[in-house]
């Protein structure tokens, strides 16, 4: 076995922005490549974290859709149940 196996290393914490709108997805990945860059996290370390990463922007863009659809959605029902009533004699 090599000694790398068996040996565990302290959980780094990364100050990275909250993941919470693409904007921060993106400072986060910013931040990231910074800290690859300097040494501070090796390059493994930032590949994988910016695979978190990008599910993360994946899961958000899902959900920015999803809400565009369902208010597109809701405007047309109420266009058309506005035209409904226009109809009416």
């Amino acid at each position: 076995m090599s000694g790398k196996q068996g040996a565990s290393r302290a959980p780094q914490v990364l100050d990275l922005p909250d993941t919470v709108d693409l904007a921060a997805v993106n400072a986060a990945e910013v931040t990231l490549i910074r800290m690859a860059a300097q040494g501070q996290i090796g390059v493994r370390e930032a590949i994988l974290f910016s695979r978190l990463l990008e599910h993360r922007r994946r899961a958000i863009g899902d959900v920015t859709l999803e809400e565009t659809l369902d208010r597109i959605e809701e405007a047309q029902k109420a266009q058309f149940a506005q035209q409904a009533i226009e109809r009416k004699p």
